[in-house]
């Protein structure tokens, strides 16, 4: 079934089948899909992947797609966010994807190199929103934001409970700030070890970074008692802690038409250049020679 669901989940809409800008809120269920992409040949995936979802917009499918690529991270990979309203939605949207395969293969097939393959690994998780350890939500203009701000974070096994208790105060330590950002805090549920949770903080432009830290009003509503029980549980429960950058990639993105035309300009498909891909093997070559040099 997943030749076409998983080809190439969003902030941006709380129904697949929603306009985000009628979304009231992050979605329920979201799918995170992580590929990575082998060296020199993220042009060639892109263009892939810009065609599969021009075809999504040709069958007019209701299942949206936010892709991201890494400004701080790894370079060489593309991760997209699928949303969903509920456990049920996203399995039907497999088998509806399944289908659109299957009406458009001729289109698909036309858009595939026969014997390339571009990715070296990918990663599929399942995850559900965490409201109780969320902040601020819904999340804002959501046809406008740029960026996005991923902390995936591995709790030690048996620490959960802990973890979700510091989560709190960091929640409750953002009220009383009145901290200008968004903060959907979702659970893995699979695809990953158990005890992960993905925060996603999105950005409409790179100085909503300027919010890190979030100085004195924050450390004041944490408190000195606060500041040193999340400290505490940060040191005895979580095993690890990895913080990403990204920016939106529109023309890997598929949204709805409702969402796209209230800022077309940025959110609009559009065909990306051809190149081969003996001109990718090339260029990778050449890449890995300066390396040498």
């Amino acid at each position: 079934m997943k030749k076409y669901f998983f080809l190439s989940v969003c902030m941006f809409c709380l129904c697949g089948a929603q306009a985000l800008a009628q979304a009231p809120g992050p979605p329920l269920v979201l799918q995170i899909v992580r590929e990575d992409i082998k060296t020199g040949m993220m042009e060639a995936h892109s263009r892939e992947a810009n065609a599969t979802v021009r075809i999504w917009a040709k069958a007019k499918s209701p299942h949206q797609r936010l892709a991201m690529v890494p400004l701080a991270g790894n370079e060489n990979e593309v991760t997209y966010l699928w949303p969903f309203p509920s456990f049920a939605a996203y399995e039907q949207a497999q088998k509806d994807l399944d289908n659109i395969g299957e009406t458009y293969k001729a289109d698909f097939d036309r858009t595939r190199h026969v014997g390339e393959d571009y990715h070296s690994a990918q990663r599929d998780m399942l995850c559900r929103l965490r409201a109780d350890l969320s902040y601020n939500l819904p999340a804002g203009d959501r046809a406008k934001m740029r960026y996005m701000r991923v902390e995936t974070i591995r709790v030690k096994p048996g620490h959960i409970p802990e973890f979700e208790e510091q989560r709190k105060i960091i929640s409750a330590a953002h009220v009383k700030a009145k901290v200008d950002e968004h903060m959907a805090v979702y659970q893995v549920v699979g695809g990953a070890q158990a005890g992960t949770f993905i925060v996603l903080v999105p950005w409409t432009s790179m100085d909503d970074s300027g919010l890190l830290p979030h100085g004195k009003a924050y450390q004041d509503a944490l408190g000195d008692d606060g500041a040193k029980k999340v400290a505490r549980i940060a040191n005895d429960a979580i095993l690890s802690d990895d913080i990403s950058i990204y920016r939106l990639d529109p023309q890997l993105s598929y949204l709805l038409p409702a969402t796209v035309a209230s800022d077309p300009n940025y959110w609009t498909l559009k065909p990306m250049a051809a190149s081969s891909p003996a001109r990718a093997r090339k260029k990778a070559a050449a890449k890995a020679e300066e390396k040498k040099q």
